[in-house]
């Protein structure tokens, strides 16, 4: 059942409120299935289903569904509408922020991530979904194109900045396309687009990514302070301002140069020199 007929049908409204924007275009519904490529008894979990748009079509892959909604009321009619029909559905009714996606893996195979992010708390999914990526082979997301511009900016743009450097180095990205706002219920004031990621299964051992996260975040916090500033104000309790400038200089990076003139390589380099002068000096 369309998901408009469903809202008639049990009464319900739906404002926009806490980024509920239902997508009800069939159109892109089909494409966005196409996308995520769902196969049977794979594992899928999927971020606020809503009134299961996209849902349904994957249950009917015989993929192994498990639904997180939030809301009550969709999950309730989720239930009543799906859960009797597939028996591959596994519905949780949970903040997705608050949920432990470890206990969802079999240890055998790594399941996928679907959801329609709700745009005001876009960042922070990201970041957990980061948080929680030895679980995950992919993930299939729908965020704010003012967001995505932000993750696929180039250094020196002014969209550039902490996201754009975080997903490069946990996961290759993939734009697939856009979607406009008319395709959801209600309209919300911006377009949406969707995208892939695929986490890297393993990463650099050649620093500590405690201490490459926290130099992109310092970096990043002062944007009109050159990089050696910005550190050493984000590391004052570890490193001097003259260690920071001279770990800089070793890593090859101009006094000068601000965060977002920097590649994710620099970072990296960034990151192997500081992590190697806290173990040597006893601070990390």
């Amino acid at each position: 059942m369309h998901q408009i007929e469903l809202l008639k049908k049990y009464g319900l409204s739906v404002r926009g409120t806490r980024g509920q924007h239902l997508l009800v275009d069939r159109n892109i519904q089909e494409k966005w299935i196409a996308a995520i490529d769902p196969k049977p008894n794979e594992t899928i979990v999927e971020i606020g289903p809503g009134l299961g748009a996209v849902t349904e079509p994957l249950l009917k892959s015989r993929a192994n569904v498990i639904a997180i909604e939030q809301d009550r009321r969709f999950a309730e009619i989720l239930n009543r509408e799906l859960a009797g029909d597939y028996k591959n559905l596994t519905l949780v009714v949970s903040d997705i922020l608050k949920t432990n996606l470890g206990n969802f893996s079999n240890r055998k195979a790594k399941f996928k991530v679907v959801g329609n992010i709700p745009y005001y708390i876009t960042a922070p999914i990201l970041l957990y979904l980061i948080s929680h990526r030895k679980f995950i082979n992919s993930a299939y997301l729908t965020v704010q194109s003012e967001v995505a511009d932000r993750i696929f900016a180039q250094p020196g743009s002014k969209a550039y900045g902490r996201l754009s450097i975080l997903m490069r180095f946990y996961a290759e990205v993939r734009r697939l396309f856009e979607i406009s706002r008319h395709c959801f219920s209600p309209k919300p004031r911006v377009d949406s687009t969707a995208i892939q990621l695929v986490f890297h299964s393993v990463c650099p051992d050649s620093f500590s990514e405690i201490v490459f996260f926290d130099l992109v975040k310092a970096g990043f916090a002062k944007r009109r302070k050159n990089l050696v500033n910005a550190i050493a104000a984000g590391f004052q309790t570890q490193l001097t301002k003259d260690e920071v400038k001279k770990l800089s200089a070793v890593a090859k990076i101009a006094p000068t140069a601000r965060a977002e003139s920097l590649m994710l390589k620099d970072f990296i380099r960034l990151a192997e020199q500081f992590t190697n002068h806290l173990k040597e000096t006893g601070r990390k």
